[in-house]
């Protein structure tokens, strides 16, 4: 059993996790930073048990392993994701999310799923890490961009004879019960030869340890509680003990399949053009270039920037002084959004 101290009243939290967006009537609220919420203090029992557990920066030893992950409610709990390093939550199709969980094999989960298909944005992140890039199947697009050899990974697709390394849960309904062990990948890695050390082109983001002290930029902002308006909103809420970020989705806790919270001390909300190119309504992401970044680390927002200049680069995220932001121990998520999309905080 454990407490959340917030200065929020319970009926509003209940409320607000509940109704998405229905509790804010919108020309009643103003949209980011400039949106105040009154808080007052609560506690809450029995919502959950948590584990304590130290974070710790754990430097790539082996290549890093990129994994897309469903997130229909039909799909969750997920497996494995409170062990990824680094998530990034990006639109597909109908304004649904898909996940690209990136793992470090120093950390891995008991298995990781359910594994869906690739887009050629979520190829684009994943090349970042020049590792190991797991899906299954794909978009036309994708699908041909990887077989031209456009990116700079190893792909591992259950659809294109490597259907062996996966496996389906029986008591899952498809195509939301595809899973791989970290077994599997190793076992795969051994028999085609792939090699398993870090590129020496890949390029880690920097790490502060939890009790260094940033400079204050006299910019920082109060943000306990931040909102994504997406099809299915999301809501992070800031944990003042475990000082990190606790999510909720379609107005419940978001469990992973051990019935532990998702958390994470480092929320990214990355700003793109983001457009629809068929009448599926698939779409398209820009993922190089630059734009508005918001970082929400220790309770508060940092307005920055991110900046991409080629496939072969990694994307950098800034302060408001242009600055590169040091990333605090544990998980990092990054939340793709278009800069129409209605934020909330």
């Amino acid at each position: 059993m454990i407490k959340w101290y917030y200065k929020i009243s319970f009926f509003f939290l209940f409320v607000l996790l509940l109704s998405g967006c229905q509790l804010l009537n919108p020309s009643e609220i103003v949209p980011e930073e400039e949106n105040e919420i009154e808080l007052e203090e609560f506690d809450v029992e029995d919502l959950i048990l948590l584990e304590e557990e130290k974070e710790e920066v754990l430097e790539y030893q082996k290549m890093p392993v990129a994994v897309v992950i469903d997130n229909l409610f039909s799909a969750r709990p997920l497996a494995g994701i409170n062990q990824a390093q680094v998530v990034y939550e990006v639109p597909v199709e109908g304004d649904i999310t898909r996940l690209l969980a990136i793992f470090n094999q120093e950390n891995w989960p008991l298995k990781i799923g359910p594994v869906r298909s690739a887009r050629p944005y979520l190829a684009d992140w994943a090349e970042e890490y020049l590792g190991l890039f797991i899906h299954a199947g794909g978009s036309p697009q994708a699908l041909s961009q990887i077989k031209e050899g456009s990116y700079d990974f190893y792909n591992l697709d259950e659809l294109s004879g490597d259907g062996v390394y996966f496996w389906r849960d029986g008591e899952r309904n498809s195509p939301h019960n595809l899973y791989i062990l970290p077994a599997s990948i190793e076992e795969c890695l051994e028999r085609k030869k792939w090699p398993d050390s870090v590129s020496e082109k890949f390029i880690e983001w920097e790490r502060r340890d939890i009790l260094e002290q940033e400079s204050p930029s006299g910019q920082d902002l109060e943000a306990l509680i931040l909102k994504i308006n997406y099809q299915d909103p999301v809501i992070w809420q800031f944990d003042q003990k475990r000082k990190s970020y606790l999510r909720y989705q379609g107005g419940d806790p978001f469990l992973d399949e051990r019935g532990k919270i998702v958390q994470s001390p480092n929320i990214v909300i990355q700003k793109t053009t983001i457009k629809v190119i068929d009448q599926i309504g698939r779409l398209q992401i820009e993922t190089q270039g630059q734009g508005e970044a918001l970082i929400f680390q220790e309770g508060k927002i940092k307005k920055g920037s991110w900046a991409k200049d080629s496939n072969l680069n990694r994307t950098f995220f800034y302060g408001p002084q242009g600055e590169k932001i040091k990333f605090l121990p544990g998980s990092l998520w990054v939340e793709i959004v278009s800069p129409e999309q209605k934020i909330y905080y």
